[in-house]
């Protein structure tokens, strides 16, 4: 099932966009400052899920990726690991099940040390989320450019992996993004080859295959009708959700899956 980000600004005017697209899911792109938890009162979460009964969607929560999960410091991390906390009873009190975290960044100086945080972290508040009955998901992010200060974690498929294997809880799995994927050698099939299973969302972009532009889909050199194959040969039925701001892109990204006979 195809869903679509709900883009920049307040999440709510998603809701009848997708409709009026004929689209029944929605990533909801809480980590726009207008939509992060602390913005959510009694009122707001009861708008919400009257929305989301109202127009029968199925929608999963994205997290704010700049946050750092990898964070070493003793003073901070326990606020990061609040942070998150926030978006698993956002998630919850949404009345929601799935929540897309990331796994942070490091400043080149190390991987143990932000690695062993990231799995502390991630592990207690995977407690949480289980309690709940939340599925987090861990997005494998863009390599950034060998010049760049800092590095993202969990970029390649094994690094997914190792960080799933660290934390070891059944409310943590994978998100694919197809866009992150395709900027690496392997492409996305290296990913469906070493997840399988483990992958429980997916989210789809196109680019050049060098820098992580966001682009609509069939204006990058993402092969979209192999990328369907494979997640299909894998067994992959879950949702597929188009992760672009602007509304124009998403909607020409809707017209050329329908063109190639993909929704």
């Amino acid at each position: 099932m195809i869903a679509l980000s709900t883009g920049r600004g307040r999440l709510e005017p998603g809701f009848e966009f997708a409709a009026a697209a004929g689209v029944s899911a929605l990533e909801l792109a809480c980590q726009e400052p207008e939509n992060r938890p602390g913005s959510f009162d009694d009122t707001r979460i009861a708008t919400v899920r009257g929305l989301v009964e109202r127009f029968g969607m199925t929608c999963v929560v994205h997290s704010a990726s700049a946050v750092n999960c990898a964070e070493t410091d003793p003073t901070v991390r326990p606020a990061v690991v609040a942070h998150l906390l926030e978006y698993v009873d956002l998630t919850d009190r949404l009345g929601l099940d799935t929540l897309i975290v990331h796994a942070g960044y490091h400043f080149g100086l190390g991987l143990d040390e932000p690695l062993d945080a990231l799995a502390r972290t991630l592990g207690e508040v995977a407690v949480r989320a289980h309690d709940r009955g939340i599925t987090m998901v861990l997005e494998n992010m863009n390599v950034l450019p060998v010049e760049a200060e800092i590095r993202y974690l969990g970029c390649t498929a094994a690094e997914v992996l190792a960080i799933l294997d660290s934390v070891d809880s059944p409310a943590l799995e994978a998100c694919l993004d197809v866009g992150h994927a395709h900027l690496l050698p392997g492409g996305v099939s290296e990913f469906v080859e070493v997840l399988g299973p483990r992958i429980a969302y997916v989210q789809l972009t196109d680019n050049d295959g060098v820098v992580d532009d966001h682009l609509a889909l069939g204006r990058g050199t993402l092969d979209v009708a192999a990328t369907f194959d494979v997640l299909g040969r894998a067994g992959y039925d879950g949702l597929i959700g188009i992760e672009l701001h602007d509304p124009t892109d998403r909607m020409d990204s809707l017209r050329y899956l329908r063109s190639i006979g993909l929704t």
